[in-house]
């Protein structure tokens, strides 16, 4: 006669299951309340800003972001690529787009473990998923920090303002770029990259890699880096264009800035996304094209209408690479369905 309770390993996986979406709703709200947090914090002081904008330069820069967000998510699969493993692009951006989310939680590293997360779903492994996060984001801040190079004059000028009150910052900001940017470039040599992720291996006890990581998929990383920060810069620059008229030294003076901001955001840990470092760095390049339409404040409502414009781009994004998934199980064989649902 079968026994009337569940056996305890029905009962130990019912467990885990409640577990794992007991989590899962966890983190989807504080994603939520993050981003919620993130634009009614900010809307008193963007809201004449945001007004005053054009559609078509609010328009165009959610596409540049968007653009920018697809060219950082080729940077990531090329890493992958480059470390023994192959990802449709369709999987790759279903795994950075929504695992970006996660940094909306205070804590730079809940999108990483996000992407990892949604990296193993998709099968690879969680060692590969996060080497390819580490030897991306180490790329991406050489990149970015060579980019910034074109904006540390105005970054230098405003450093040396002792009245003003972003200067702090953006001293912080400049001594982040002279202190990395030298060890950055060492690291991202093949051969020094390929041993520090030899070691990261050892320590993860995962199998080495086959062979050393190349100077192709080194420079295929970096370019579509400096492909996604480049457009990020273009994001800012319309909307500056919007309020002044900025140029081309303007738009060189935007990507600059834009990615010192990114990289320097990357360590403000217990801010959600880098809140109030990224607009700092932001507002000293920006000040100077704003001088007789509203100064700083001008510029500050610039950087926090760059904000809002990256969280409705990042919902977009999301939304359109959770979509995408959906249209594939429904073209996918019953079989093949239940496999990835699963």
């Amino acid at each position: 006669m079968a026994p009337s309770g569940g056996s305890p390993q029905s009962t130990g996986g019912g467990i885990r299951r409640w577990l794992s979406l007991a989590v899962r709703v966890v983190v989807f709200g504080a994603i939520a309340a993050g981003m919620v947090w993130s634009v009614v914090s900010q809307w008193p002081q963007v809201r004449s800003t945001w007004l005053g904008l054009a559609w078509e330069s609010v328009a165009l820069s959610v596409l540049a972001a968007l653009l920018g967000m697809v060219a950082n998510t080729m940077a990531w699969r090329a890493a992958v690529d480059d470390l023994e493993h192959k990802l449709p692009v369709t999987a790759a951006l279903r795994i950075c787009l929504v695992g970006q989310l996660g940094k909306y939680i205070p804590g730079s590293v809940w999108a990483y473990v996000l992407q990892i997360e949604l990296g193993k779903r998709a099968g690879l492994p969680r060692a590969r998923a996060f080497l390819a996060t580490l030897v991306t984001v180490g790329l991406g801040v050489t990149t970015a920090l060579g980019l910034g190079l074109l904006s540390l004059p105005s970054l230098r000028e405003a450093a040396a303002n002792a009245d003003s009150s972003y200067a702090d910052s953006v001293r912080v900001a400049l001594w982040i770029v002279a202190v990395l940017f030298p060890i950055a470039l060492i690291c991202a040599i093949p051969r020094v990259l390929t041993a520090l992720v030899q070691v990261a291996l050892k320590v993860l006890r995962r199998p080495r890699l086959e062979h050393r990581l190349t100077w192709p998929g080194v420079l295929r990383v970096m370019g579509w880096s400096a492909l996604g920060y480049g457009l990020f810069g273009v994001h800012l620059w319309l909307l500056a264009n919007a309020q002044a008229a900025p140029g081309v030294g303007g738009l060189l003076r935007c990507v600059g800035s834009f990615a010192i901001a990114m990289t320097v955001g990357m360590f403000a840990f217990l801010s959600p996304s880098g809140l109030g470092v990224r607009e700092a760095v932001l507002v000293a390049a920006l000040a100077p094209f704003l001088v007789h339409d509203g100064g700083v404040g001008a510029a500050m409502g610039i950087a926090l209408a760059s904000r809002l414009i990256f969280t409705i781009a990042d919902v977009i994004a999301a939304g359109l690479a959770a979509l995408s998934s959906v249209r594939q199980l429904r073209g996918s064989t019953p079989e093949v369905a239940t496999a990835d649902v699963g």
